[in-house]
């Protein structure tokens, strides 16, 4: 597992997401954040007004998906937020993300 993660969306900008130690964010920070499988696939891109609702679906993506690791980026603008989630599901098409 690497402590930081470069995500390259759509757009082409490149988004630093950082390792949530034991799979929790430790903050109440507003952000993005993925699920990273084994392979270093992302299976679920999501965004929060509060870092600690990133685990809100970490069970399904571990039972289901092999998801492996929670990576969180800060990101306190709500609007910069939301393009970012668009620009890295546009890209990555995270398979729990599928239908969103």
């Amino acid at each position: 597992m690497k402590p930081y993660i470069e995500l390259k969306g759509a757009s082409g900008a490149v988004y630093r997401y950082k390792l949530a130690e034991n799979g929790d964010p430790n903050t109440t920070i507003a952000g993005n954040y993925v699920y990273v499988d084994a392979k270093g696939t992302v299976v679920y891109a999501g965004e929060a007004n509060n870092l600690i609702d990133s685990k809100a679906r970490w069970s399904e993506a571990y039972a289901r998906h092999g998801a492996t690791w929670l990576y969180t980026r800060l990101n306190v603008s709500g609007a910069s937020r939301a393009d970012e989630y668009s620009d890295i599901v546009i890209a990555l098409q995270p398979v729990m993300n599928q239908g969103d």
